[in-house]
């Protein structure tokens, strides 16, 4: 999930999944005017989408949710998260349901597109975005998800600066990479329930929200930046 290994000018690997193929045509030729310096692989099924990843290493998979007879992208997400690959996980969908968006950013998506976004300007966005260390999520859904007014005012700002502790900040990093509690404190060298009932619990206090899923869409809102595990943030 870390991007430490990726830089944004270095050739990488990205992987579509989508069983329509002019569909997955035409979002292979939009990445490839976003982002020309990535190697653009295409799947049409969630097994040959699982064999391939366990076969290599790929920077982002843009997935769709609705794969074809019954099969579901969830499932290609799942095989990410439950293996901690480091990659970015974007999944794809003709709707905007808020429900929708939810679960997958609940099970580890680092961004959620609607089809019906139109051009590359959407992949160049969600690629700088997850880069950042932030959970990429459409206008649509920003607009209509439950806001924090009492945090008016604090956007765009780092995560350090709104005086979260260092640890908060690597929970809230890891979070946002899309990492279970228990993959965070094996990271961190700390106890499970510590990472739940203690910096989750804070997180979740200090942006005024009640579940992940919703600190997720709070910091996205907010264009919170985040620093990687270890660096030191601006």
């Amino acid at each position: 999930m870390e991007n430490g290994n990726f830089d944004r000018q270095t050739m990488a690997d990205v992987l579509i999944v989508e069983d329509q193929a002019l569909v997955s045509a035409g979002m292979r030729a939009l990445l490839q005017k976003a982002a020309p310096h990535y190697r653009v692989h295409e799947e049409s099924s969630s097994q040959g989408a699982i064999a391939r990843l366990a076969a290599g290493s790929f920077q982002f998979v843009f997935i769709d949710i609705h794969l074809g007879s019954g099969a579901s992208g969830l499932d290609v997400l799942r095989f990410v998260r439950e293996r901690e690959m480091p990659c970015h996980v974007i999944m794809l969908s003709g709707d905007d349901d808020l429900a929708t968006v939810r679960a997958c950013i609940s099970q580890g998506a680092s961004g959620y597109i609607t089809k019906a976004a139109g051009d590359g300007s959407v992949f160049s966005a969600a690629i700088e975005t997850v880069l950042d260390n932030r959970v990429y999520l459409p206008a649509s859904i920003l607009e209509r998800a439950p806001r924090n007014d009492a945090a008016a005012g604090a956007y765009g700002r780092s995560a350090a600066s709104l005086g979260l502790t260092p640890r908060q900040c690597e929970v809230l990093y890891y979070l946002c990479q899309g990492l279970p509690n228990k993959a965070i404190a094996n990271r961190m060298g700390i106890s499970e329930g510590t990472v739940r009932k203690g910096y989750v619990s804070e997180l979740l206090r200090f942006f005024g929200v009640a579940r992940r899923t919703e600190l997720l869409i709070e910091v996205s809102r907010r264009g919170i930046r985040i620093a990687a595990a270890g660096s030191e943030g601006p």
